[in-house]
């Protein structure tokens, strides 16, 4: 009769339990969105981790143990909760702009991703390198998706190819940063349409004239 030492011993066991607690998405989750809520509510200085995990419902080690400090959480954070889901690159270039205004407007504003903006601005000189964070996870992606939806533009005949997509970026994230944060105002329906109208007349490829119709047709 085998025992269980010597199946012990032997190379046909089942595999050992893994010890120690599985990771929990959900505490995750809930951390992050705690986190994220603090930074909104009393900016990155008042942030703490004791009122985090008062909120997310577990214990302070369990977050130490996931991001040793407040940076390693706030980083974490600013990745997970501002979502951007960019416009589908066949739509047509003056739809897709459009789309991409309100998804920025909804972004930024009604997640509270700009109120996390300013306070990072004040808190540049005592904690380096967090609002460069900010900008590589946050603003970095959402710019390289403005210069793609350009570039599909240009190559459709729909768009300047002499504008600078920098530029155009520029237009757009400061207009909805000057309007929300700087002058307080709200950004309505009209408000995001008449910023649209604004850039796409900067930027559309302007109709050719009658005679080159007529001269470019069979």
């Amino acid at each position: 009769m085998t025992n269980a030492r010597s199946l012990a011993g032997s190379g046909t066991t089942e595999a050992a339990t893994p010890r120690g607690r599985p990771r929990s998405a959900d505490a995750d989750r809930a951390i992050l969105e705690s986190t994220f809520r603090q930074l909104v509510d009393v900016g990155y200085a008042a942030l703490s981790i004791e009122a985090v995990a008062a909120d997310a419902g577990v214990a302070k080690t369990t977050i130490y143990r996931r991001y040793p400090t407040k940076r390693d959480l706030v980083i974490a954070a600013l990745g997970r909760q501002a979502p951007f889901v960019p416009p589908p690159p066949d739509l047509p270039a003056r739809e897709a702009l459009q789309q991409f205004v309100e998804t920025a407007v909804t972004m930024l504003v009604a997640s509270g991703a700009i109120r996390i903006l300013g306070s990072l601005l004040v808190e540049e000189q005592r904690e380096p390198g967090v609002l460069g964070v900010f900008r590589e996870r946050i603003l970095v992606p959402r710019r390289m998706l403005v210069e793609q939806m350009l570039a599909r533009g240009i190559e459709r005949g729909e768009i300047r190819p002499d504008i600078e997509p920098l530029i155009v970026t520029e237009m757009i994230a400061g207009a909805i940063f000057g309007h929300h944060a700087i002058l307080g105002l709200r950004g309505t329906d009209e408000w995001v349409t008449s910023l649209v109208d604004h850039v796409w007349a900067a930027i559309e490829e302007p109709p050719l004239p009658l005679d080159a119709t007529r001269q470019a047709g069979p």
